[in-house]
């Protein structure tokens, strides 16, 4: 004859059990007090967080050919509890994700008291989840027959009524792991969701390959479970993948970082470059200089600000939803609230600024001692801007001198000594023809200068995205920042004070008292960014240009701009 053995899960090896192996050895009918006191150790192991396994065989004369018909009648040999103890990093990795707004769920084959028992001590159940719902455990049976329809099919209302409470599926199918993917990601319950989902087996592909992100695990997962993944966890650790959540929010807060300082820098150049050339008919900053804040914005401020490290604080804010648009209500509060301040002050210094008078003979940006003041502006500095503009506070004589004529006594000088006549108005004198190019003055590179510095301090500003009040924090742990925060620096010091450079720069070398004033104007972006933090976020409100998931009515939309910070947990 032939003897088959089976090994499975205890409680239905035991179903299919009618005889059993005494403590003598003999063999004997399974009696109801025996399968009771069995399934009563079943519960016991499971209650431990023991994995329980019977092991029973079959006498046979001959093999039938229907495989259906094999598993019955047998007699049971033994029962086993096998642990598999919890790694000891595993429970705060569980409260480190409940802080950063992670649901976790156990999806197992497991007894379903088992799951249970290997979930508390996880951290994933507690008494107060559990006395919540009856949906808190369930078995992929039940799962099956409330939210699978007759033709396969999501009942989507059912599973939404079941999905929010779920913790632990137990006694599951691969295909009750899809299901569970499948309908979360379709819910319209609240925000869309973002699901990822870990596994190692052959048969969980299908649900690594459906969720957002699929984790595989790098030792004991199959080689089709790590091609259906996105991200392989090379130690086979719960913790990895947590220290995973942080480097992407990580690297997502970077680009955002950039480019919330990327614009700025974009709008604010742009306006002056604009205004410049519509009003003044030249821009305040020539190509180079604006070649200059190109490299400031783009290739200097991508190393420092998206070179940044994760810090804890990453995993204590709930993640982003996703239909979240990339400019939040706080980055577009940035953006808009630091262009307006720099704008204000550098129009401010554009138009302001600037004697208007007869230049200095020995020196350009000073006025002539004994010369006509025709617009006393602040300060003792003379004008920068282009005559063409600044030939408004001339009066029309002044202006426009006509051509030489012997005829009209307006358009020579006479010479005392000799008598003879010289033409009043040098060649291309004629002011509102004028419109060249400037020389390189003093108020034009203050002007730069400013321009500049409102940048740099503004980069330790958009370190920050979430309205924190001190942009300081963590700054000296990025030596990137700090090295090309410095650079930055002293590079616009060589361009304006060494000779030559700033000739073809189109600057004028500062005394220690401007440079003094365009740091302490520089330095003004610090304090408005905690006036700006103030604004209240509703003035900033714009739907998202991306499209978000509908929720009830057609009209509705769920979308969430902007992530609140979750308390501390402890």
């Amino acid at each position: 004859g032939y003897l088959m053995y089976c090994k499975g899960a205890s409680e239905v090896v035991l179903g299919l059990c009618t005889k059993i192996v005494r403590a003598d050895g003999t063999e004997g009918d399974m009696l109801d007090a025996d399968r009771q006191a069995l399934e009563k150790q079943i519960g016991a192991f499971a209650d431990e967080g023991l994995r329980t396994l019977s092991i029973a065989y079959r006498r046979m004369d001959s093999v039938p050919a229907d495989k259906d018909t094999w598993e019955k009648d047998m007699t049971l040999i033994g029962m086993v509890g096998l642990e598999d103890p919890v790694r000891a990093e595993v429970p705060d990795a569980i409260e480190t994700c409940k802080a950063a707004g992670i649901v976790v769920r156990m999806v197992t084959g497991d007894n379903p008291r088992t799951a249970a028992a290997i979930a508390r001590k996880c951290g994933i159940l507690n008494a107060e989840l559990e006395a919540a719902s009856e949906f808190c455990i369930m078995t992929g049976q039940d799962f099956r027959e409330k939210v699978v329809n007759e033709d396969e099919s999501i009942n989507q209302a059912e599973f939404d009524k079941i999905w929010p409470h779920l913790r632990v599926l137990a006694r599951s199918s691969p295909l009750d792991k899809l299901t569970l993917v499948t309908g979360i990601q379709q819910s319209r319950i609240g925000v869309p969701q973002t699901v990822a989902v870990t596994g190692d087996g052959t048969n969980d592909a299908p649900a690594l390959k459906r969720a957002d992100v699929g984790f595989a695990m790098g030792q004991t997962g199959t080689q089709v479970a790590q091609n259906a993944a996105d991200i392989i966890v090379m130690d086979d650790n719960f913790a990895s993948i947590v220290q995973a959540v942080k480097w992407g929010r990580c690297v997502y807060d970077n680009i955002c970082k950039f480019l919330q300082f990327q614009l700025t820098v974009n709008l604010t150049a742009c306006a002056i470059a604009v205004v410049g050339a519509s009003i003044l008919t030249e821009s305040p900053l020539n190509v180079i200089q604006l070649l200059w804040v190109n490299m400031i914005m783009d290739s200097f401020a991508s190393v420092a600000l998206a070179t940044e490290d994760p810090r804890p604080d990453l995993l204590l804010r709930a993640p982003y939803p996703r239909d979240q648009p990339l400019l939040s209500q706080r980055m577009i509060r940035q953006l808009c609230g630091h262009s307006a301040w720099q704008l204000f002050v550098l129009f401010l210094m554009l138009f302001a600024l600037g004697d208007v008078c007869p230049p200095d003979p020995s020196d350009h940006d000073l006025c002539a001692p004994y010369g006509k003041l025709y617009h006393d502006a602040a300060g003792t500095m003379r004008s920068g801007r282009p005559e063409a503009y600044d030939s408004q506070y001339f009066t029309y004589d002044e202006t426009c001198i006509p051509p030489f004529d012997e005829g009209n006594p307006k358009s020579f000088i006479i010479n005392a000594t000799t008598g003879l006549r010289f033409p009043k108005r040098p060649e291309g004198y004629c002011v509102t023809e004028h419109g060249g190019h400037t020389q390189p003055s003093r108020h034009f590179t203050i002007l730069f200068t400013v321009f500049v510095l409102m940048q740099l301090f503004n980069q330790i500003n958009s370190r920050k995205l979430h309205g924190e009040s001190n942009v300081f924090v963590g700054i000296m742990d990025n030596k990137f920042f700090l090295v090309i925060m410095g650079m930055e620096f002293f590079m616009q010091l060589f361009m304006v004070e060494l000779p030559g450079i700033n000739l073809a720069m189109g600057c004028k070398g500062l005394s220690m008292s401007d440079w003094m004033l365009c740091v302490f104007i520089g330095a003004t972006e610090i304090p408005m960014n905690f006036v700006i933090a103030y604004m209240p976020l509703d003035w900033f409100k714009f739907r998202s240009s991306i499209k978000g998931f509908k929720k009830g009515g057609a009209d509705e939309k769920s979308e969430k701009d902007d992530v609140p910070m979750l308390p501390r947990a402890g």
